[in-house]
């Protein structure tokens, strides 16, 4: 470890009390190199404060000077325009530059800058003076030079801007051309621009990725109010939707799938009692309202999906022959019942990002390409498929999941296909993150896996649930998608931070078999699950947390009334106040 006095770029000075040039007058006191650099990092940070006496005390008691003094004299000449003395600093600079032909790529960026600010401040005729004399034997190239000269053409100052691509002084011009500089200056040198803020940022956002119920999509900024350096950052439990608001009993037969709508307004519930209910979500209240029935699907309802505009949904059966439905949203009316062959069965779907196609699919084999009024453009035969799904960019593209345990990926204008996935046990649903990036597919007796598309490798592997052989929805989710929650056939739901394979919450509730989890894409803090028990529980936050004897004390919501009586607990929480895996 190196101590005070070994490094004398920064203006140290030996032990008997002599400096090198530049360089303060030193005390006793000693310091390792690592101690050192976080001097210099406080002093360059009370420096941006305003605070500069109380740097330069810092530098007289420490003995330890923020940066080389041609270097402080060089930014100082920078930001003062005074053009010839900063190149003057510039040469005493060369000798501790890595790189010697690194000279010349600076002096040019400090004389394109002089160029534009004489031609801001009108005096064209030292500005082609610059341009000729100054800037011409840096062999910048013709084109470049040629661009420079174009810039004189301008008069007005928006349009030099404009074409410049370059903010002005008012604009800050200056501090980015230091920002430019310090990528060819040494760190020990010159310290690079706001380092301790830097340094902290970095070190906010590991500790907001390592928060086990981090769920919003705002940037993370150290100079936001409410940060604290005090302590690691660690958003509480009760802001995670573990809580049942609301349970829905509307439907008289088991719940195979829910869904929410693109704007996070709607949700679609499809049951074995062989209707869908459309609920209207209210931001306010945080609660569903039934706002249509839709019904008419004979031997059930297994699957739906809305168009990404949200006026229309499309509704599939169960495994019998049965047409597609499509319906409005809006007004809960029947638009196309979609059957092409009389032992057609339609059991997933999936749309287009334009709203005007859709897929449909099944496990007998017919896979299809439609359009809006469900007339078929193309088909793909001897292909049974369990699940599918488009991502928005490319839109080209259609995921399936097969019976051959796998996920390949359909290309309609080339038609050709791909795999992507292939898994050991068979595949009974699948979703894709709305990045289009990964894949989160239920397997048959093994659970929930995420596979990354564009390398075609498996991520992770998530435990705890019990995954048999029925069909079960899970779903990405969250502000970021940094979470995943599942049905289970234990009757529970399981909620997962992406980066660590056990459970953060497992909440309970409802009796039977946990079909579907739909996590709201706008509204991230509200979660639903339908379920065999013929219910759909909505999660929330716990705005009323447990009291000192540990009761809840917020009642839930039965299709729109309280019931206080809160009789049976609902939810559990496992490993709430748990760090995430590495």
């Amino acid at each position: 470890m190196q101590t005070y006095g070994a490094v004398s770029t920064n203006g140290d000075v030996t032990p008997s009390g002599t400096t090198s040039p530049g360089s303060a007058v030193v005390n006793e006191k000693s310091f390792s190199y690592s101690q050192q650099e976080l001097l210099r990092l406080i002093g360059q940070h009370l420096n941006s404060l305003g605070l500069k006496q109380t740097s330069h005390m810092l530098t007289e008691e420490s003995g330890c000077r923020i940066e080389n003094q041609f270097a402080t004299a060089f930014r100082e000449h920078i930001l003062s325009a005074s053009w010839d003395a900063a190149q003057h600093n510039l040469e005493s600079l060369a000798e501790v530059l890595e790189r010697k032909d690194d000279i010349p790529a600076i002096k040019s960026l400090i004389l394109e800058e002089k160029y534009l600010e004489l031609l801001e401040a009108g005096d064209k005729v030292e500005a082609l003076k610059c341009l000729r004399v100054q800037l011409g034997p840096l062999d910048l190239g013709s084109q470049r030079l040629e661009e420079l000269s174009s810039f004189a053409m301008y008069a007005d100052r928006s349009t030099l801007y404009a074409k410049a691509g370059w903010p002005g002084v008012a604009g800050g011009s200056r501090d980015l051309l230091m920002d430019k500089i310090h990528e060819f200056m040494p760190a020990d040198i010159m310290l690079p621009p706001r380092r301790l803020t830097c340094i902290l940022q970095q070190a906010f956002e590991y500790q907001v990725q390592k928060c086990t119920f981090h769920n919003t999509s705002l940037p993370v900024q150290v100079s936001d109010p409410n940060v604290s350096f005090l302590t690691d950052h660690k958003c509480p439990s009760t802001s995670f939707p573990s809580h049942c608001h609301q349970v829905l009993t509307e439907h008289s037969d088991e719940i195979w799938h829910c869904v929410w709508s693109r704007d996070g307004k709607t949700l679609a519930s499809c049951s074995k009692d062989a209707s869908v209910i459309l609920w209207s979500f209210s931001p306010d209240t945080r609660l569903l309202r039934k706002a249509h029935v839709l019904s008419g699907h004979r031997r059930g309802a297994s699957f739906c999906s809305f168009s990404p505009d949200g006026n229309h949904i499309l509704v599939c059966g169960s495994n019998d022959p049965q047409e597609a439905k499509l319906w409005n949203v809006t007004t809960g009316e029947a638009e196309a019942d979609i059957k092409h062959h009389t032992d057609d069965c339609y059991s997933t779907c999936a749309w287009f990002p334009d709203s005007k196609k859709f897929i449909l699919a099944s496990m007998r084999g017919y896979f299809a390409l439609c359009d809006i009024r469900g007339a078929v453009e193309h088909t793909w035969d001897g292909v049974r498929v369990q699940s599918v799904a488009i991502p928005r960019h490319p839109a080209k593209w259609v995921y399936a999941a097969d019976s051959l345990k796998r996920v390949r990926r359909y290309d309609f204008e080339t038609e050709r296909a791909h795999d992507v996935i292939t898994e050991d046990y068979p595949i009974m649903s699948m979703s894709i993150s709305r990045d289009g990036r990964y894949a989160l597919v239920n397997c048959a007796t093994q659970g929930v896996h995420v596979w990354d598309l564009e390398t075609k490798s498996q991520v992770r592997r998530y435990r705890g649930l019990t995954q048999g052989t029925y069909t079960i929805f899970s779903s990405f989710g969250g502000a970021n998608e940094d979470f995943i929650a599942s049905g289970s056939e234990d009757g529970k739901l399981y909620v997962w931070h992406r980066s660590t394979s056990t459970p953060v919450c497992v909440l309970s509730g409802h009796l039977r078999s946990v079909n579907s989890a739909a996590w709201n894409p706008v509204y991230h803090d509200v979660l639903v699950s339908a379920s065999d028990d013929e219910t759909l529980r909505v999660w929330g936050p716990n705005e009323h947390p447990n009291d000192e004897d540990g009761d809840v004390a917020s009642p839930y919501v039965q299709n729109g009334k309280e019931d206080e009586s809160n009789a049976d607990r609902l939810f559990s929480v496992a490993e709430l106040e748990g760090d995430i895996d590495e």
